[in-house]
């Protein structure tokens, strides 16, 4: 049957699930499972490739549903179950399929901020002393982002308006929160002067007040946003590394690649 039609497929897969007997079982499950991944919808598709994965008669095939059970998780941002999922996979792999799981591991793991483990995944998979160099370069740049601190940064903008946003990169907020505020604290000496305390009070202090927190709560923002965008960056970084080292294997030209380079540019870690 075509899958071009993934909603109409699964209504007809469904009626041979509750018309047909279990021997239907192994050939059904998979074909529901990747119609949910072509809809997008990776949360059923990875329970439909679990009951396919128990459908299966032999080893192969286990493998094999263990694998698309991992992507549709990598996919929905599941990283906790697809690393349980990568220890349901056999010891003993070819060599395709060795570097296959290497890859998912590497992923996982730094999805999950477990950067030796992602590294050591990577490097399994790169033979080339210059590509090995290049990805532990990029590794090596996860010590300088991991020093970004986003409680500083909301810190900073409690004591200095827009200071916390220029440490967080985040320049055009910065100066507006400066210039916002400092124009507040400049009207509300004003009033204290001109009128009283207690008019300045009523007046000008609660949006002083407004602005100012939404500075520092920004600021913070910023600063997860900065954290996020430069682990993305570092993660493309090491994809396109590890597709150059392996061009003519199976992995870097099948879906497997689309899915984890998707990955890196929705990257939100």
């Amino acid at each position: 049957m075509e899958l071009n039609r993934p909603k109409e497929a699964i209504a007809a897969f469904q009626r041979v699930l509750f018309f047909g007997d279990e021997g239907f079982q192994q050939k059904v499950f998979p074909n529901i499972a990747k119609c949910y991944f072509l809809l997008e919808d990776f949360s059923t598709a990875s329970r439909y490739y679990d009951l396919a994965y128990f459908a299966a008669t032999t080893d192969s095939v286990k493998t094999d549903f263990t694998f698309k059970k991992i992507e549709s998780l990598v996919r929905e941002k599941s990283f906790p179950f697809a690393k349980v999922e990568l220890y349901n996979l056999p010891e003993e792999l070819s060599p395709v399929l060795s570097n296959k799981k290497s890859f998912y591991s590497g992923v996982i793991h730094y999805a999950l901020g477990e950067y030796e483990e992602s590294k050591a995944s990577f490097l399994n998979i790169v033979p080339e002393d210059a590509k090995q160099k290049a990805i532990i370069e990029s590794f090596s740049k996860l010590t300088k982002v991991e020093k970004i601190n986003p409680k500083k940064a909301r810190i900073m903008s409690m004591i200095i308006p827009g200071l916390g946003q220029f440490y967080a990169g985040d320049v055009r907020n910065g100066i507006n929160s400066l210039v916002l505020n400092g124009s507040f604290a400049y009207l509300t000496l004003q009033t204290m002067f001109n009128y009283s305390i207690w008019d300045a009070a009523i007046s000008i202090l609660p949006w002083y007040q407004r602005y100012h927190m939404g500075g520092y709560n920004r600021a913070e923002e910023a600063a997860h946003e900065k954290i996020r965008r430069k682990k993305a960056e570092i993660f493309q970084e090491i994809i396109i590394t590890v597709a150059s080292a392996q061009q003519p294997m199976e992995m870097t030209r099948s879906n497997q690649s689309s899915t984890l380079n998707k990955y890196a540019r929705e990257n939100s870690n």
